[in-house]
């Protein structure tokens, strides 16, 4: 895993929009807009820089290590699982691709 600062929770919650937003391959004009809502606009780059720059398994592995972080209970996870369903239909639709990987952080987190 690569070393990167501790992030809050608005930048952290980037990443991982990040990834779901991309579990379809290709990010929409509609998916980096809201994103772009939770950070300034040089915060955002930053993130999105250190997902491009990741690898998978690097992106999964920094997602476990915040997990106990901001998402310790049942229903902080809840409240997670729901902000990324949300990401993915801000598209307006939910891929089978999308689906696929929501089931995976659902297993994650």
């Amino acid at each position: 895993m690569k070393d990167h600062p501790k992030w809050n929770f608005e930048e952290f919650t980037t990443f991982l929009l990040l990834y779901a937003s991309n579990a379809d391959l290709e990010l929409s004009e509609s998916e980096e807009t809201e994103m772009k809502k939770r950070l300034d606009l040089k915060r955002y780059e930053k993130i999105k820089e250190e997902f491009d720059n990741s690898s998978d398994y690097e992106i999964i592995q920094t997602i476990l290590s915040y997990k106990g972080i901001y998402f310790p209970t049942i229903d902080r996870t809840k409240e997670l699982l729901e902000l990324i369903k949300k990401q993915f239909f801000s598209d307006g639709e939910f891929s089978t691709l999308e689906q696929n990987a929501f089931r995976l952080l659902k297993k994650l987190l």
